[in-house]
């Protein structure tokens, strides 16, 4: 995977769900921290239905996880938000793009209906 394939707002909201893991004492990113960060970023907002509910979910399914509390450590990509880059990098491709977007995330994680972005 390379990482100087994502725009600057994607590379952002990468660095920020692993900011988002290590805050939380997770272990590993999640693709729900990865969603939290894009909807910190305006357009991902706009674009996407029920950003609240979507943001309150993500929040549940991540105290869910395993947590360690007291140790700083950098937390390393989980299996799934390792396909979830996988999938952003193909829809990248599908769509004859350059650069991996926050849209190809968004579609990637599954949030955005399809047709409203292509």
């Amino acid at each position: 995977m390379d990482f100087n394939r994502l725009t600057l707002r994607s590379q952002e909201a990468v660095g920020a769900a692993q900011e988002l893991a290590r805050r939380g004492g997770n272990p590993e990113v999640y693709p729900e921290h990865l969603l939290l960060a894009l909807l910190d970023q305006e357009l991902p907002r706009a674009l996407v239905p029920d950003a609240a509910g979507l943001q309150a979910q993500a929040e549940a399914t991540l105290r869910g996880k395993p947590s360690i509390r007291g140790a700083q450590q950098q937390p390393t990509a989980s299996a799934a938000f390792g396909r979830v880059l996988d999938k952003a990098f193909d829809e990248m491709r599908a769509l004859e793009d350059d650069f991996v977007s926050v849209e190809h995330l968004l579609l990637a994680l599954d949030v955005v209906p399809r047709d409203e972005l292509v």
